[in-house]
Parts: C-alpha cells; sequence; structure tokens
C-alpha cells in the first residue's frame, strides 16, 4: 500500500520538475536606466509575426494572452498598470515572430520486418517508389519583451527567448509561447521603492 506522503512527495517532485524549464532569458538593460525606479507602465500593442499563428482570432487570443501574463508578472514585481499613457513611467510591449518547417521524423516504422530478414544477404527489401521519407512540423520562434521610457521614449529593458516545438495543435503552441512571455517578465527588475 503506497502512503499518502509518498503520493505527496512523489507529486511535489513532478511538479518541480516540470516547473524547472532550463530557459536562459537574454536580457538588456540601458546603462542610463533605472528600470527599478519607475512604478507605473502603460501598453503599447503587441505584434504576433505570421507564420507561427496565422488566423486572426487565434493571433488576437495569443495577444491578449501574453499580455495578462505579462502584465501579471509586472504586477508581482510592484509595478502598477494605468490605463492612460499620459500617467506612465514607462511603455510594455512585445513581439512574437516564428517561422515554420518541416524535418524528417524520427518515429520508428511500425510493422517493419525483423533485423534477421532484412540483415541477410539478398534480403533486403526495396522501399516503394511512391514513399516519402517521414516528416514532422517544427515551429522556431522568438519571443521579445520590451520597456521603453515615457518620457525619451527610448529603451531601458529587453528580454528575449527563443522557442522551438513539435507541438501540433495551436492551442499548445499559443500556451508555450504565453510561458515563455511569462518566463520573461519574470526577470523584469523588481521596483525599489523611493527613500
Amino acid at each position: 500500500m503506497i502512503s499518502k506522503q509518498t503520493i505527496a512527495i512523489a507529486a511535489a517532485a513532478l511538479l518541480a520538475a516540470c516547473t524547472t524549464t532550463q530557459w536562459t532569458v537574454d536580457k538588456y538593460q540601458a546603462p542610463e536606466a533605472d528600470v527599478a525606479a519607475k512604478s507605473t507602465f502603460a501598453w503599447r500593442t503587441g505584434e504576433v509575426g505570421a507564420p507561427l499563428i496565422r488566423r486572426p482570432e487565434v493571433s488576437a487570443d495569443a495577444e491578449r494572452r501574453v499580455r495578462d501574463a505579462v502584465t501579471t508578472e509586472l504586477q508581482r514585481k510592484g509595478y502598477v498598470e494605468v490605463s492612460e499613457t499620459a500617467g506612465a513611467d514607462m511603455f510594455v510591449s512585445f513581439q512574437v515572430t516564428g517561422a515554420r518547417k518541416f524535418v524528417e521524423s524520427e518515429r520508428p516504422r511500425f510493422g517493419a520486418p525483423s533485423p534477421n530478414q532484412v540483415l541477410t544477404p539478398g534480403n533486403v527489401p526495396r522501399p516503394p517508389a511512391s514513399e516519402l521519407p517521414g516528416e514532422t512540423s517544427v515551429r522556431s520562434g522568438t519571443v521579445v519583451v520590451f520597456a521603453d521610457d515615457a518620457a525619451s521614449g527610448r529603451l531601458m529593458w529587453r528580454g528575449s527567448l527563443d522557442l522551438e516545438t513539435r507541438a501540433s495543435s495551436m492551442e499548445t503552441v499559443v500556451r508555450q509561447v504565453v510561458d515563455v512571455a511569462r518566463h520573461i517578465a519574470q526577470e523584469f527588475p523588481a521596483r525599489h521603492a523611493k527613500p
């Protein structure tokens, strides 16, 4: 009989394994920018580039979800979102770009003859001329989050992360893009209180 404590430990280990993704955010902060001294932010329009997400309704949903994820993380860092751009210390935006390519599938063939049949001399069957090599779709892209100074319009902070996925459903791709954007926003400098 498995105890409840063993199940709890196994669940915690599984959760820890799932949350410790080895993503390294490429960060840049302008030397003259004191990002942590800012307190408010407003959004500029984000951009989801084709062909990563082609359908307009999926693109709009992805933009909304990325924006919500980044906003949540910035609020955790102590920043306040304002709806009017006149009251913002910085403007936040994002960009998602990507491409789709096809690579040879690494899946084994099912129903293939046994190695004893194939590896004996003279028994190597030739593949049919109509058989194409197996392919799988791979989507690769980059997610970038920007923070510009509201007064000067200059870039204060930028975080980017590359993503590669073999996910076949667009919902999975959008979820992964949102997770990457959230991870980037977690690297944003935390706000410090003014003395």
